[in-house]
């Protein structure tokens, strides 16, 4: 079962950022997730929420940035003073630190944008193309639209559906994406759905697990986890401390 190192390894470092990213690689990660949406002149950039609002107390929004805006934030003094100056990466710079250490979970935040509007996506499709990470990178989304759109440039790439809801037809949901993988959501998935979903093909993983909840995955018999903590899960699904 793999392990995905959930924004990095947000419960060691802040998350989304170097920090965080290196903890989760020496925690033993599998893959590390980040997520990645636009600055104002159209930067890939590795930040979670839509506002600095949550983390900073600052009430501008992200997309309303440029880069050099969200480079003189410090991202890392929320989470503890040791963190502090923190910057938020760019996608790119990511891409060539993981090249050679750990493949890539990229989930893609869209917010508000008009139908048709494929510039993230894009994006990140091309940087991961130019860095040459298509086999070392799968890319998930809540917008099935937008992974269409990758599957069809780019078909090597794997790509996940993040699925909160029980839906009546799980598997049917997802087909027109092509997707690879289907994120599901505990507690809200049984036996039953993840082994529907794995007879149609697809890999399921398993999030929104607190600590003491990643034996869940094992019960399951998901395919991956995401892990705030990495080492913590290896440590549950093994049996070992």
């Amino acid at each position: 079962m793999l392990i995905i190192g959930h924004r990095g390894a947000e419960a060691l470092a802040p998350e989304n950022t170097w920090a965080a990213l290196a903890a989760g690689y020496q925690a033993g990660a599998d893959l590390l997730e980040v997520d990645v949406q636009l600055s104002r002149d159209g930067q890939a950039v590795v930040f979670h929420d839509f506002s600095l609002q949550p983390k900073l107390g600052d009430q501008r929004w992200v997309r309303d940035l440029t880069w050099n805006d969200l480079q003189g934030l410090d991202v890392g003094s929320w989470f503890g003073p040791e963190f502090a100056g923190q910057r938020v990466p760019c996608l790119a710079e990511v891409l060539d630190w993981a090249r050679e250490r750990v493949p890539l979970w990229v989930d893609l935040k869209h917010g508000f944008v008009a139908p048709g509007d494929n510039r993230l996506e894009m994006t990140v499709l091309a940087l991961i193309e130019a860095a040459g990470m298509v086999d070392r990178v799968v890319i998930s989304s809540w917008d099935q639209v937008a992974l269409a759109r990758i599957k069809a440039r780019q078909p090597e790439i794997p790509v996940a559906v993040n699925l909160r809801q029980r839906v009546p037809d799980p598997v049917g949901q997802v087909a027109r994406t092509g997707a690879d993988s289907i994120v599901v959501y505990w507690p809200q998935v049984d036996r039953q759905t993840v082994a529907q979903l794995q007879a149609a093909g697809l890999s399921v993983v398993l999030t929104n697990l607190f600590a003491a909840e990643y034996g869940e995955a094992r019960r399951l018999s998901v395919d991956a986890l995401t892990a705030k903590d990495p080492a913590a899960a290896r440590a549950a699904l093994t049996g070992r401390e």
